[in-house]
Formats: structure tokens, sequence, C-alpha cells
């Protein structure tokens, strides 16, 4: 089955295979607008299932996450924003859930050498959606736990640096979780091409780098 993923901005993805839609880490009106307006939501699109990674501003936003909630969404989030948002499931590293036909997995995703994501306070996701598993990294650095995610078919990769891997730790990352595809995110002042051009050793490795808006299809 085909999966049409699009990039948003920062970390927000949405993700559609099989009449489901899944959103990760919808992101904040002020952050929308310093990173461009990019594509603009259908004001009646509503989510399968929104999944949020952390806490900070940049990956989640209460309107946005209200304008993409349905009578049946689903969200799925850690704890300090799970009990900010009615309804909502809090979920831990280590943790599945099967919700509205989607599988997801968090796992771990935290900083090594850095303060800004503490382990046990964000998570990543694994999804599996027509056929195909999507991984999210969250905010992460380059961690052990990535070396046995398992199979996975589309990698969403932060690159920035700073509050999370850069660029090159990614290269590595990617290459330790072997996915079809990996797309980069979350990249600050980082060029996205530049994970391309590290990642040309290993051509089993797919890199598609897109911008706000702009979807490619997987499957």
């Amino acid at each position: 089955m085909t999966t049409d993923i699009t990039w948003l901005g920062q970390s927000w993805f949405r993700a559609v295979s099989e009449g489901k839609t899944v959103h990760f880490d919808p992101l904040s009106a002020k952050y929308a607008k310093r990173l461009g307006p990019g594509k603009p939501l259908d004001p009646s699109e509503k989510a399968d299932l929104v999944l949020i990674s952390h806490s900070h501003p940049d990956h989640w936003d209460e309107e946005t996450v209200r304008s993409l909630t349905g009578p049946n969404t689903s969200i799925v989030a850690p704890h300090k924003p799970a009990k900010s948002i009615d309804g909502a499931k809090e979920i831990h590293e280590g943790e599945s859930l099967s919700l509205n036909g989607i599988d997801v997995s968090a796992v771990p995703a935290y900083n090594i050498q850095r303060i800004y994501h503490p382990k046990g306070k964000g998570v990543g996701y694994l999804v599996k959606l027509g056929g195909s598993t999507i991984y999210h990294a969250g905010d992460t650095d380059f961690i052990p736990e990535m070396s046995s995610l398992g199979k996975v078919d589309v990698a969403l990769l932060p690159i920035g640096g700073k509050f999370t891997m850069d660029v090159k730790a990614a290269a590595q990352a990617a290459k330790a979780i072997a996915p079809a595809v990996v797309v980069p995110m979350h990249n600050l002042d980082t060029d996205l091409s530049e994970i391309a051009k590290l990642l040309a050793d290993t051509p089993s490795i797919r890199v598609v780098v897109l911008k706000p808006g702009e979807t490619f299809k997987y499957g």
C-alpha cells in the first residue's frame, strides 16, 4: 500500500494511507510563522491519530491539536502534554497501543550530552501504517536504542544540532537504523541536503528532502 508523507515544518508530519491519517508533532502557530506558511491544512481535515513526542511548544500546540480532533480522533503523548489535553492517552517508552486500526510503539528519545531532553520525558514513535513502519524520532541524539528498533521503512530524523543530534550524528543514526528512506527534519540552520551527502556511501538508504507542504509517496 502507498503511504503519503507530508512535511509541515519542524517535526510536524502527516502520514496518510488506506483512509487513515496520522499527525506527528503538530506545530504551534508562532513556530509555523517563523518557518513559513507551508501548505495550509484543510480546516475540515480530522486525524485518526495525533502523536506528540514531548512537551516543547515547537512540537505541539493546543489549538492545532484541537483543529485536528474529530469525534473519532485518538491523541497520544507523554505525561506532560497528555495531562493538558482532554482525552489524551499517556504513553511511556516501551509501551505499545493499537488505536483506530493503527499500531503505535513508543521508543526512547533523549539527549546524551545535552540538557534539553532528559531520558524519560519524551518519546519517539514507531507507527505501522499501510503495511509500512514509520519511525518519528522526536527530539533526540543518536542513542544506542536506535540499533534495535527492528524493521523501519521511513525514518524521520532531526539534524539541526544544539537541541538534537547534528547532521553527522543523524547520518550515523540512519546507518544504525537502516531504513529504506530517511527524511530530515528539525534542521534549524542546517541545509537539509547535507544528510544526503553523508549517506552517499550507503545507497540502500534513500534520502528524501522535503519543503514544508511537500509530499512524497512511499510503497
